[in-house]
Protein backbone atom coordinates (compact mmCIF):
# COMPACT_ATOMS: atom_id res chain seq x y z
CA UNK A 1 0.00 0.00 0.00
CA UNK A 2 1.36 3.40 -0.99
CA UNK A 3 1.71 6.18 1.54
CA UNK A 4 -0.17 9.40 1.02
CA UNK A 5 1.94 12.48 0.48
CA UNK A 6 1.27 16.12 1.30
CA UNK A 7 0.81 16.67 -2.44
CA UNK A 8 -2.01 14.08 -2.46
CA UNK A 9 -3.71 15.78 0.49
CA UNK A 10 -3.35 19.19 -1.14
CA UNK A 11 -4.81 17.92 -4.41
CA UNK A 12 -7.79 16.37 -2.58
CA UNK A 13 -8.41 19.62 -0.70
CA UNK A 14 -8.37 21.84 -3.81
CA UNK A 15 -4.91 23.24 -3.11
CA UNK A 16 -5.95 24.88 0.17
CA UNK A 17 -3.16 23.48 2.39
CA UNK A 18 -0.67 26.25 3.08
CA UNK A 19 -2.85 28.94 1.51
CA UNK A 20 -3.31 32.21 3.42
CA UNK A 21 -6.57 34.17 3.51
CA UNK A 22 -7.71 37.24 5.44
CA UNK A 23 -10.79 38.16 7.44
CA UNK A 24 -11.80 41.68 8.42
CA UNK A 25 -12.47 41.97 12.15
CA UNK A 26 -16.23 42.27 12.70
CA UNK A 27 -15.93 44.76 15.56
CA UNK A 28 -13.50 47.15 13.78
CA UNK A 29 -12.95 46.87 10.01
CA UNK A 30 -9.67 48.82 10.26
CA UNK A 31 -8.17 45.53 11.49
CA UNK A 32 -7.82 42.17 9.79
CA UNK A 33 -6.55 38.68 10.64
CA UNK A 34 -4.72 36.24 8.42
CA UNK A 35 -5.82 32.61 8.32
CA UNK A 36 -3.47 29.89 7.07
CA UNK A 37 -4.90 26.47 6.22
CA UNK A 38 -2.82 23.72 7.84
CA UNK A 39 -3.11 19.94 7.67
CA UNK A 40 -2.83 18.39 11.12
CA UNK A 41 -1.35 14.90 10.60
CA UNK A 42 -2.32 13.77 14.10
CA UNK A 43 -6.05 14.36 13.61
CA UNK A 44 -5.96 14.08 9.79
CA UNK A 45 -8.04 17.27 9.52
CA UNK A 46 -7.52 20.70 8.05
CA UNK A 47 -6.97 23.32 10.72
CA UNK A 48 -7.04 27.12 10.55
CA UNK A 49 -4.08 29.00 11.99
CA UNK A 50 -5.41 32.45 12.87
CA UNK A 51 -3.15 35.43 13.52
CA UNK A 52 -3.68 38.28 15.94
CA UNK A 53 -5.48 41.32 14.58
CA UNK A 54 -3.34 43.70 12.52
CA UNK A 55 -4.27 47.31 11.78
CA UNK A 56 -4.20 48.15 8.09
CA UNK A 57 -5.28 46.84 4.72
CA UNK A 58 -4.88 43.20 3.72
CA UNK A 59 -2.00 42.66 1.26
CA UNK A 60 -2.75 42.78 -2.46
CA UNK A 61 -3.44 39.38 -3.94
CA UNK A 62 -4.67 37.85 -0.67
CA UNK A 63 -8.24 36.62 -0.87
CA UNK A 64 -10.87 36.92 1.87
CA UNK A 65 -11.92 33.64 3.46
CA UNK A 66 -15.51 32.54 3.10
CA UNK A 67 -17.32 32.64 6.46
CA UNK A 68 -18.76 29.20 5.70
CA UNK A 69 -15.29 27.76 5.01
CA UNK A 70 -13.91 29.23 8.24
CA UNK A 71 -16.84 27.82 10.23
CA UNK A 72 -16.27 24.37 8.75
CA UNK A 73 -12.53 24.53 9.45
CA UNK A 74 -13.14 25.62 13.04
CA UNK A 75 -15.60 22.77 13.54
CA UNK A 76 -13.21 20.19 12.05
CA UNK A 77 -10.28 21.34 14.18
CA UNK A 78 -12.18 20.40 17.35
CA UNK A 79 -13.21 16.97 16.13
CA UNK A 80 -11.29 14.22 17.93
CA UNK A 81 -9.10 11.91 15.90
CA UNK A 82 -10.56 8.49 15.11
CA UNK A 83 -9.45 5.82 17.55
CA UNK A 84 -8.32 2.55 16.00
Amino acid sequence: MEERTIQDLNRWNNGMIGKVYYQLCPDDNRYYRTIRIHHNPFTNHLQPQISNAVMGEPPDGMNPISPLLLTRLMRMSHTPAPFF
